[in-house]
């Protein structure tokens, strides 16, 4: 358990993880399932950071929230989400694939990461300090979950490169995913109000539409998507806990 728990973290966050050594892809699918725990570290963090900034104001503690996730991961999901969004614009799927490897950002991506960005810090700004603080845990450990669903259930969109290495997650290993982001979520969105568990559902109906999404767009999913998938369940699930709270 905690050498499948410092393989995920090592995966997705930039904390210092020593003494893993090469990370086999046998070791990287026995530690997939624990991705929703790495949004429980990183929206914990994000969380002490929202009530640590509260007497500067809601706005200005939702920003501040965020811009610690993104440092603890290493902003690795905008990166996705920009690059995801960049690919939309060409018609052909091989040129699509091809312009997400480009690491350059273009008007879509740009305008991808500032629209969620920004769409996160104003429903953030609207919930009170510990609501806020109970969200930010609940979306990161959601969209985590999200991506575990996706990587388990939606074929790669190539043959190489980190949701290639996931295919092999199985139903068992997927479905582990799925259960324990809820597990851990739950609670969480109990404490802040009993409508807020609808933010699962939410997650999940939002999880699906997007896999559909990039079926059509890409023939599958990629690391890429994976990071803008975790970018828009997050933002969803802000929008119900204020929805719910409202």
């Amino acid at each position: 358990m905690i050498d499948r728990l410092a393989v995920a973290h090592a995966l997705l966050t930039r904390l210092p993880i020593r003494g893993l050594g090469a990370v086999s892809r046998e070791r990287l699918l026995a530690a997939a399932p624990l991705f929703p725990v790495v949004g429980l570290t990183v929206g914990g963090i994000a969380a002490l950071g929202r009530l640590a900034a509260d007497p500067l104001g809601a706005a200005f503690a939702a920003v501040a929230a965020l811009a610690l996730a993104a440092l603890v991961t290493g902003a690795m999901h905008e990166d996705g989400l920009a690059d995801t969004f960049d690919a939309l614009g060409p018609n052909d799927r091989e040129r699509r694939l091809e312009a997400m490897k480009d690491p350059r950002i273009g008007v879509f991506g740009t305008l991808a990461v500032t629209f969620v960005l920004v769409g996160r810090v104003l429903l953030l700004g609207r919930l009170p300090a510990g609501d806020a603080a109970l969200a930010l845990v609940a979306a990161a450990v959601l969209a985590r979950g999200a991506t575990v669903l996706q990587a388990g259930l939606v074929a790669p969109a190539r043959r190489e490169g980190s949701a290639a290495q996931l295919a092999g997650l199985g139903p068992r290993r997927t479905a582990l995913g799925g259960a324990l982001a809820a597990a851990i979520a739950l609670p969480v969105l109990i404490a802040v109000a009993g409508w807020a568990v609808v933010a699962i559902a939410v997650a999940g109906l939002v999880t699906a539409a997007l896999a559909v999404s990039w079926l059509r767009a890409f023939g599958g999913v990629t690391g890429d998507t994976h990071g803008a998938t975790a970018q828009l369940v997050e933002l969803a699930v802000y929008g119900a806990v204020v929805a719910a709270v409202a």
